[in-house]
């Protein structure tokens, strides 16, 4: 006896790979809040942390996944800035 055909939908294909790669991007953004957090960026840690939370409480999509991934980028952008400043603020040793 032969198993029937399986189709892969390429939709439903997608979404596998949303649902496997989400979880992975918001811990992207939680890491880099967490950094800003420790940098004494704590008001833009959390409008970046409110952020992520209203993407990832949406459907899980190909859209959120993208904004999910914009939040992410911005989010490291933003703490590796702040980590550039604090690095140029400190005084120099001769």
């Amino acid at each position: 006896m032969a198993w029937p055909a399986v189709r892969r939908d390429s939709a439903a294909m997608a979404e596998l790979t949303v649902a496997e790669t989400l979880p992975r991007v918001y811990r992207r953004v939680l890491d880099a809040v967490g950094r800003l957090e420790q940098l004494g960026g704590r008001q833009e840690a959390a409008r970046f942390r409110a952020a992520a939370i209203r993407v990832y409480s949406g459907p899980w999509d190909a859209a959120s996944h993208r904004r999910l991934e914009d939040v992410a980028a911005r989010t490291e952008a933003a703490a590796l800035d702040r980590e550039r400043r604090e690095r140029r603020e400190q005084p120099r040793v001769a």
